[in-house]
């Protein structure tokens, strides 16, 4: 079975608003990016304090009826083979389940991204960097 501790973290996904898209650009000097593959809209910000990026995702899309805060946290994965093992250990152990298959990301943070609710955790995206 695969460990999360063992993978690096790229971000931290935080549900806002859609209304709140001009304040956030506005304080943080960056743009909004649509992901017309979740309905929604992304930016990357760095976080000094956490030392990683916070996604912000608009409450929009396929993140509609997310509660506004904290959604998941997202892991690098090496290779698309490591992310079929990884698929394997989550589904043959029972630790959670698939949510969405790879897709592309349209940001430079991330490559093709996959969502999975882990048991004990909740949502955990992995970021293929192949």
């Amino acid at each position: 079975m695969f460990e999360l501790n063992t993978l690096t973290i790229n971000h931290f996904g935080i549900i806002v608003p859609a209304g709140d898209v001009d304040k956030i650009e506005k304080e943080s000097g960056n743009k909004f990016v649509r992901d017309d593959i979740q309905g929604v809209s992304v930016l990357f910000v760095w976080n000094n304090e956490l030392n990683h990026f916070c996604e912000y995702i608009t409450r929009e899309g396929r993140a509609a009826n997310y509660e506004l805060g904290f959604n998941h946290i997202c892991y690098d994965v090496g290779s698309t083979e490591e992310m079929n093992q990884i698929h394997k250990d989550i589904v043959l152990d029972k630790q959670g389940v698939r949510l969405t298959l790879l897709e592309p990301s349209p940001t430079k943070n991330c490559n093709k991204v996959a969502f999975y609710k882990l048991k004990n955790i909740g949502i955990v995206e992995f970021n293929v960097l192949d």
